[in-house]
């Protein structure tokens, strides 16, 4: 809930100090840089230290950062730099983090029932998606942006009271001699796994598809909808049903279709759900926001099915010795996307608007669907 207030008041408060589509894009990209820097260090760490220290940590560092901007909004000392840095440091602590997080899945529940718990997983984070933008655009219209962050810097100290309590989980003794060997490792297992490799790719460009619109939503609510804080929360809150039900539904879907089907399915419907947002502006206020919550949570849908499917393929398929690593690999090259899609995000909404941004987010999502469909390995499994 808290990670999703943030998602709202972040940008938000960007918009109050600048006005600039672009300028959110660059604190957009700010938090997925570190990926691209550390996830592959990281992923060395995570296989070699406790993986519930790391979360502990990267839950406090998160803390400090998010809670030390309402303090500087309290001094009157708040800048645009300040937010570059807590995006910077707050997305390195979320590498971290999600490396670790992931990896740690299936030793506490076993291979077995790696699908279960990611859907179980994901359900928890749809829950948090219905009412944590509500929440948060109450606490923006009541508090103000910069004091709602505090919520989710208090769910960020909640969270590291619960990795406390976990115990420790030391990681297995690495197989590979010297760090470079143990760094390349985890890139080489998915350079030669075709459908690993495949579905890594192709989420750079969905990531770089759905980063480019998000950036952006906080602008395209307030320009195009002319939505408030409480009613752009509210359109988050209803999008996270989609999540939820889709995530529920995971386990079942999965024992009914075949897995490349499904992660088909999600590529093929990503495109016309993103084009409905074109459709909003033309409504009158309450189908409009439906219609956006529409979109959101069924193309948002779609992505959580193909999250929950292919990291329980990795689970399973991958040694537990190198899971970190590979995690790694795969978030290095597929969260990579999001920086240069929030940047393009920014940029293109400034240059030609954010319907036209939008216009080519759906169309790029088709044309990923037809190259997987007409030549991929998955399509076979």
């Amino acid at each position: 809930m808290g990670n999703q207030v943030t998602i709202l008041a972040l940008p938000w408060l960007v918009l109050q100090l600048t006005q600039s589509p672009f300028q959110l894009g660059i604190v957009g990209a700010l938090e997925f840089v570190p990926f691209l820097l550390f996830g592959l260090i990281v992923g060395v760490y995570a296989d070699r230290w406790d993986r519930r220290r790391i979360l502990l940590v990267a839950d406090l560092v998160r803390f400090v950062m998010l809670a030390s901007v309402p303090l500087a909004a309290f001094l009157h000392a708040l800048t645009l730099v300040q937010l570059y840095l807590v995006a910077f440091i707050a997305g390195t602590a979320r590498v971290w983090f999600e490396v670790a997080h992931y990896s740690l899945v299936p030793v506490l529940v076993g291979p077995a029932r790696a699908v279960e718990a990611n859907s179980s997983l994901e359900v928890t984070e749809g829950v948090s998606s219905l009412i944590g933008p509500a929440l948060g655009g109450l606490l923006i219209k009541v508090f103000g942006a910069a004091n709602a962050l505090l919520a989710d810097g208090f769910s960020f100290l909640l969270a590291a009271a619960a990795w406390f309590s976990l115990g420790p989980h030391p990681s297995e003794a690495l197989t590979e001699v010297g760090w470079r060997a143990q760094l390349v490792a985890g890139l080489r297992w998915v350079r030669h796994h075709r459908v690993i490799l495949e579905n890594t790719l192709s989420g750079v460009v969905l990531n770089i598809v759905y980063a480019a619109v998000t950036t952006v939503f906080v602008y395209y609510a307030q320009h195009e909808l002319h939505f408030d804080a409480a009613r752009t929360g509210l359109a988050l809150g209803l999008a996270g049903i989609g999540p939820i039900a889709v995530a529920t539904l995971a386990p079942v879907l999965r024992r009914r279709f075949r897995l490349g089907r499904l992660l088909l399915a999600e590529l093929l419907v990503t495109g016309p759900l993103l084009a409905l947002l074109d459709l909003a502006p033309i409504l009158p206020g309450a189908p409009a926001l439906l219609l956006v919550a529409i979109s959101l949570g069924l193309s948002g849908g779609g992505a959580i099915l193909g999250r929950i499917l292919l990291r329980s393929y990795v689970q399973a398929a991958v040694p537990p010795q190198l899971l970190g690593r590979v995690n790694a690999t795969i978030r290095v090259v597929a969260w990579g996307g999001v920086p240069v899609g929030a940047v393009l995000g920014g940029t293109l909404t400034q240059l030609i608007g954010v319907r036209w941004l939008i216009a080519l987010a759906s169309v790029t999502s088709l044309l990923l669907f037809l190259a997987f469909a007409l030549a991929s390995e998955t399509k076979r499994i």
